[in-house]
């Protein structure tokens, strides 16, 4: 019974990781071609993800805020791609805000059908593979056991 739940656990999150994976690869490959606008960076800092009130901080998460116009309309969009916005790399946030720094006007892919969905940087971000990685390993860990729960 316990491979069973095991084998069910680990096929559950393997699907799941490489499903989320994919949808981002898509819409990060559909980006390239949204139509451009001309936007300017509001705000870029970075927040610190802690466990808790009282521990260590977990990860560092970037917030990026922006503006764009879209015909006669304004937006505000705040992803910089289809990836996640924390990472454990203090670095790689230093380098994204002094890429993006307050004030800067960048150029902003949107969403011609959904203009309020937008993105700085289009195509496949690390964040896919990473998903891919970890649904290749869940299902390669949770197809034995499925089969081992099937055999008893």
């Amino acid at each position: 019974m316990a491979y069973k739940i095991f084998s069910f656990l680990f096929l559950a999150v393997g699907i799941w990781a490489i499903m989320d994976g994919s949808i981002r690869a898509l819409e990060g490959i559909k980006a390239k071609s949204w139509p451009i606008a001309k936007g300017r960076i509001l705000i870029s800092r970075y927040e610190q993800w802690r466990t808790t009130k009282d521990v260590r901080v977990a990860g560092l998460c970037i917030d990026i805020q922006y503006l764009y116009q879209v015909g006669d309309k304004i937006f505000e969009g705040n992803r910089l791609n289809t990836g996640w916005r924390c990472f454990g790399n203090q670095r790689h946030i230093e380098d994204v805000l002094k890429k993006y720094p307050s004030g800067k006007e960048v150029t902003v892919r949107y969403n011609p059908d959904d203009p309020e969905q937008s993105l700085l940087e289009p195509g496949i971000d690390w964040t896919c593979f990473f998903l891919w990685g970890i649904g290749l390993i869940s299902i390669s860990v949770g197809l034995p056991l499925f089969r081992r729960s099937i055999r008893r």
